[in-house]
């Protein structure tokens, strides 16, 4: 098996043709709670990040992958690894699969491809997720993935509905 698919997707590095994906799922503001942004992309800054996504990971100390399904090749979300540090041998994960393919279990085969990837190619010793209280499907994935609940951030995102708690996932390679 190679060391980025299992059963029913795989992971691949970003393609120029990921860019309406990257557009759509990048700019929808439902998804900028999860992180820091709060205005849209232009297409001109994503078609240079994608050319620029070829760059070694500890370089950069990030990486995305396109999620994408064998059987058709349609790419149905993403996974990145960030925020690495490489002294302590840890990073964070982040993980969207398009609702139209939700509940299917890929976000929990492309955790496991990612924590394979991790252990073998980046070498990480520890893997982290914040996630939203209210998510318990992605809080199954990632504990079916061996990610353990370490307790929770109270008010930790702002949203425009008001404070949101999150639960910290992390995964400890063995």
């Amino acid at each position: 098996m190679h060391c980025l698919e299992l059963k029913n997707i795989e992971l691949r590095a970003l393609e120029p043709s990921d860019i309406d994906n990257l557009l759509k799922w990048e700019n929808n503001p439902e998804n900028w709670i999860a992180g820091i942004r709060t205005s849209p992309y232009s297409r001109d800054s994503l078609d240079r990040y994608i050319k620029e996504s070829g760059n070694d990971f500890w370089d950069v100390n990030q990486i995305r992958f396109a999620i994408t399904l064998k059987s058709t090749g349609l790419c149905i979300g993403l996974i990145d690894v960030f925020n690495a540090n490489s002294l302590h041998l840890r990073a964070e994960v982040g993980i969207l699969i398009d609702p139209s393919h939700r509940g299917n279990g890929f976000a929990l085969e492309s955790l496991k491809i990612i924590q394979k990837w991790s252990r073998d190619m980046a070498m990480l010793k520890s893997l982290t997720v914040y996630v939203f209280s209210e998510n318990t499907s992605s809080h199954k994935a990632f504990i079916s993935a061996g990610f353990e609940n370490m307790g929770s951030l109270k008010s930790w995102i702002r949203t425009s509905k008001g404070w949101v708690d999150i639960n910290i996932f992390q995964w400890l390679v063995n």
